[in-house]
């Protein structure tokens, strides 16, 4: 195969970015502040995945609250995160070197992610990771999340090329499941933030690190 015959879409939490700990303190700050008791980072990472307005729901759940403040502590929470996205962050393991492979080899990559477009866009730029991706693509207004198709869809249009090899890289269900609506490969890597046994997600390649996916495109 050649080397520069892949695009490949990474989803973002829980497999560049460990962002757990910037969403927990976010949240914990929320949390405070309507007097709802906190919750613990472990805990927390059980929620990611499914958009913000998902996680504050269940984390108002779990906290003992009423429904009555799942917007209340959605727009709060958002505002907290998107003030400040990267503090405590950190790349999962392997992923600096694999992007910096794949970049050099000119292997175009992008992002699709239900994290919120804006608190996408600054989080990458805060981890200067800019360079290395194409297209972005966060939750915006009117498409649907993964694991419906529509934003791997956008992502793959973001390429604006004509090589049609795609794969998308992911830790959760969310991942592999927008990717077989989309009719393109997924590679699933172990140790993000699923509760769930990766190797029964359906993936097309499950992975132990992100740097495993090199050896794997036959690219060393």
């Amino acid at each position: 195969m050649k080397k520069t015959g892949y695009n490949i879409i990474f989803d973002l939490d829980g497999t560049l970015v460990h962002s757990v700990p910037d969403m927990h303190h976010a949240i914990n700050k929320t949390l405070t502040k309507y007097n709802l008791k906190n919750i613990s980072e472990k805990k927390l990472q059980t929620f990611v995945g499914e958009g913000m307005l998902s996680l504050s729901k269940k984390v108002v759940d779990f906290c003992g609250g009423d429904e009555s403040l799942y917007e209340t502590i959605f727009n709060s929470y958002r505002q907290h995160y998107s003030e400040q996205p990267y503090r405590y962050s950190t790349l999962m393991p392997g992923v600096m070197e694999t992007l910096k492979f794949f970049y050099e080899k000119k292997i175009l990559m992008g992002i699709c992610t239900n994290k919120r477009q804006f608190v996408t866009e600054k989080l990458i730029q805060e981890m200067n990771l800019n360079k290395f991706f194409t297209t972005i693509v966060g939750a915006r207004d009117n498409v649907p999340l993964k694991p419906k198709p529509n934003m791997l869809l956008l992502a793959m249009e973001g390429f604006k090329t004509t090589n049609k090899m795609f794969y998308m890289v992911g830790d959760t269900s969310n991942d592999i499941d927008a990717a077989k609506a989309a009719n393109i490969k997924s590679i699933v890597i172990a140790g993000g933030y699923t509760d769930k046994d990766v190797n029964k997600l359906g993936a097309t390649h499950t992975l132990k690190n992100m740097k495993d996916i090199i050896k794997l495109l036959g690219l060393y």
